[in-house]
């Protein structure tokens, strides 16, 4: 790729942040965030200052004690469009227009001030005041509690399931609006979108402009989510507690206390961090990792390569000690936590869905039941594997894609 060794070459608008001994380097119009070490900073910041190739290579080698070779990582730069001859500069702006021709999801953009009126000390103390009220109230009086049955329905299964998808859905997109509204704040705009974890579709909001800041600046807007689900948790807890002293409905608990229960699932399923969930993003920050996951990768493809003698795998560049450690114990965990996942697919997700196509039948052969009740059980239970099916299927789209190219 690399063309006359004399000549220049103009680097785009790029964001630098340090990031324990490498830096991440990106442009967010394009969404392309890498983390680089010191000598690749240089070598960018000496094609800023328009040296050539010729000149950069002879500056490295009367300064630098390692022998850097200069030219594959300006090939690199050119594959990833961080640099462009000289007489290409117009090709910057075509791959932004690119981006946002074909990249169909949400851009999120908030006026700075409102996200941090939002995001304020008088907006931390209203908070801190509802969920506390809302965690005292429950102490008080157990009805408030987590209900841990709230998933139990005996009628009224489709009725339910759809009305709890309906809210769910609402609560969700709470979640990713604290995401973007937090990150906002900070002045990133934010893409919202659709994913999947696993078998489990998720909006996803995609905040990688956060790499433009410090690292300090990126939890909040990482931990956002996870702060809204609490305040919704809290919402719901003092919404019961009006609903059991004026208006007792059955129907409306129930509902109430099974989105609370869903809620709280979803918090504790952002400790997964295998699944690159909010609270892996903040152990990435933590770390100083864009992504832990590809860092396990590399560790995976290298012990493979080892342990085969160079017939599977591939060799990378080496970790260093402490990466090996990290990623060694990412690898664990990865690989522990998708075991446990496909087991609990299989195990418990799968029977059970089979269960209420059984409970179905049976409800329909019995005299003493509606032929109304085997319909609801039915048409839960289709409803609940059409969901599961096309979780699947965008989990292992990927890999079939991946066979066919």
């Amino acid at each position: 790729m690399l063309g006359d060794k004399d000549e220049t070459y103009f680097v785009i608008p790029l964001s630098v942040q340090k990031e324990g001994e490498s830096y991440y380097i990106g442009n967010a119009e394009l969404d392309e965030f890498y983390q680089f070490p010191e000598e690749g900073l240089n070598i960018i910041r000496m094609l800023q200052g328009g040296a050539s190739v010729a000149t950069i290579e002879t500056t490295l080698a009367q300064t630098s004690e390692e022998s850097i070779d200069v030219r594959e990582f300006i090939d690199t730069l050119l594959e990833i469009g961080f640099i462009h001859p000289e007489a290409e500069r117009h090709r910057f702006q075509e791959s932004v227009e690119a981006v946002r021709n074909t990249d169909k999801r949400l851009v999120f953009r908030a006026n700075p001030r409102i996200a941090r009126m939002v995001f304020s000390w008088p907006s931390l103390a209203l908070y801190l005041g509802i969920v506390g009220y809302a965690a005292y109230s429950a102490i008080q009086d157990p009805q408030l509690r987590l209900n841990l049955e709230a998933f139990y329905l005996e009628r009224n299964l489709t009725l339910t399931l759809v009305v709890l998808l309906l809210m769910y859905a609402f609560t969700a997109s709470l979640h990713e609006l604290g995401h973007m509204l937090a990150a906002a704040r900070q002045g990133v705009d934010s893409r919202l979108g659709f994913s999947n974890r696993l078998w489990d579709i998720v909006a996803e909001a995609d905040m990688t402009g956060l790499l433009a800041l410090p690292r300090e600046k990126r939890y909040l807007p990482m931990a956002a989510g996870m702060l809204v689900d609490v305040f919704s948790i809290a919402a719901i807890t003092l919404i019961l507690k009006w609903l059991f002293a004026n208006s007792p409905n059955g129907f409306a608990i129930q509902l109430l206390q099974a989105l609370a229960l869903q809620i709280t699932i979803s918090i504790t399923w952002q400790f997964n961090i295998f699944l690159r969930t909010d609270v892996y993003y903040l152990i990435c920050n933590y770390f100083g990792y864009a992504d832990l996951n590809a860092q396990a990768y590399h560790f995976y493809q290298n012990q493979l390569h080892a342990f085969s003698f160079g017939l599977l795998g591939k060799r990378t560049e080496p970790l260093k000690p402490q990466q090996v450690i990290i990623a060694r114990t990412f690898f664990a965990i990865w690989l522990l936590g998708r075991i446990a996942s496909i087991g609990f697919l299989v195990l418990i997700l799968i029977p059970t869905l089979y269960r209420y196509f059984e409970r179905a039948v049976e409800t329909y052969h019995n005299p003493y039941m509606p032929a109304s009740a085997a319909i609801d059980i039915a048409i839960f239970a289709t409803i609940s594997t059409a969901i599961l099916l096309a979780g699947l299927y965008m989990w292992i789209k990927p890999a079939i894609s991946a066979k066919r190219t």
